[in-house]
């Protein structure tokens, strides 16, 4: 197979094991301190019926209001909104923990040529799609390894490192993450709406795709 990855790193103009440590050494962290302040915030909104958010879900995010109505029966939250770029929400955060903004700021210093990512992904889930400890900013020439459309042994490898790396920087959050999201109790609530709605719902496609996205993005961070 030819792979313009392997043909670039071929050339001998720098070595894969090279290009990795500097994307990984030159992404940006929020600080685990102010991380878990943050965590306990996100978690108190989401656990007292407060102002959460998430990615829209579907075409033209079309089908968010079955994901917002999941919230509501199953959680207890009714003010899910969807963000409204995408990472509006996020970008704030991230730049209040680390202190850096991608566009102009009096209080935080200038990065350029950054962007945000989730390094674990449920953007559609409301406890990690603004998790600080799920967000960080990546310099632009990683994506190659780290874009949704990016394939390949050496993507695999990089996003393992990567993912691997980030888990142990907040093992302590990540951890508290998946207890809250294994509960006995909350599972079995999922299940049961889920199976509500699968009786319920006449578009058995689109509750078949909603049952699967439920189930990726719900799920405990295990590496």
């Amino acid at each position: 197979m030819r792979d313009s990855y392997q043909r670039f790193f071929s050339q001998g103009l720098i070595t894969k094991e090279q290009f990795f440590e500097f994307g990984l050494s030159e992404t940006i962290y929020a600080p685990l301190e102010k991380a878990e302040h943050e965590w306990q915030k996100l978690k108190h909104r989401i656990q007292n019926n407060q102002p959460v958010h998430i990615r829209g879900f579907g075409r033209n995010s079309n089908g968010t209001h079955l994901f917002q109505n999941f919230y509501k029966e199953v959680f207890g939250n009714e003010h899910v909104a969807v963000d409204p770029t995408n990472n509006t929400i996020p970008t704030k955060i991230i730049r209040d923990l680390t202190g850096y903004s991608k566009s102009p700021s009096a209080k935080h210093e200038a990065i350029r040529n950054y962007q945000i990512s989730h390094i674990f992904g449920r953007t559609k889930n409301v406890y990690t799609f603004t998790a600080p400890w799920n967000m960080v900013y990546l310099p632009k020439i990683i994506d190659p390894f780290t874009g949704h459309e990016a394939k390949g042994d050496m993507v695999d490898e990089y996003q393992a490192i990567f993912q691997q790396k980030s888990y142990a920087r907040f093992e302590p959050l990540i951890e508290d993450y998946n207890k809250l999201i294994t509960q006995p109790e909350l599972t079995d609530r999922i299940a049961a709406y889920l199976e509500q709605m699968s009786s319920i719902m006449t578009d058995a496609k689109t509750m078949d795709k909603f049952k699967k996205s439920v189930s990726d993005e719900l799920s405990p961070i295990i590496i």
